[in-house]
C-alpha cells in the first residue's frame, strides 16, 4: 500500500517522540494497524485520515499512552473531536 507524501510526512512527525533505537519496531506496529484502516475504509492510498486512526489505535492501548497521544496530537493543533471513541 503506498502513502501521499503528506500521509507519509505525518507518519514521520508521529513517530519522531518515539526513541530512535524503538522507532523501526513501533512504525512497523502502526503502520499494520494505519493499513488496516485504510483497507477497511476502502482506500488504495494510505490518506492522513488513516494514518491519525491508526496511530490512535496502535498506541491508545494504556490510559497514560492515551494521554500522551492527546497531549502530542492537540499540541501539533489535530481536532481530536471525530475521534473521541478511539481515545476512551
Amino acid at each position: 500500500m503506498n502513502y501521499t507524501d503528506q500521509s507519509k510526512q505525518l507518519l514521520d512527525e508521529l513517530l519522531s517522540p518515539i526513541p530512535f533505537f524503538a522507532r523501526p519496531m513501533a512504525k512497523k506496529m502502526i503502520e499494520k494497524q494505519i493499513f488496516a484502516e485504510a483497507q477497511q475504509a476502502g482506500h488504495e492510498t494510505v490518506t492522513e485520515e488513516d494514518v491519525l486512526r491508526g496511530y490512535i489505535i496502535a498506541g491508545a492501548k494504556k490510559e497514560a499512552d492515551r494521554d500522551r497521544i492527546k497531549k502530542f496530537l492537540t499540541e501539533k493543533g489535530y481536532d481530536l473531536s471525530k475521534y473521541e471513541d478511539l481515545l476512551a
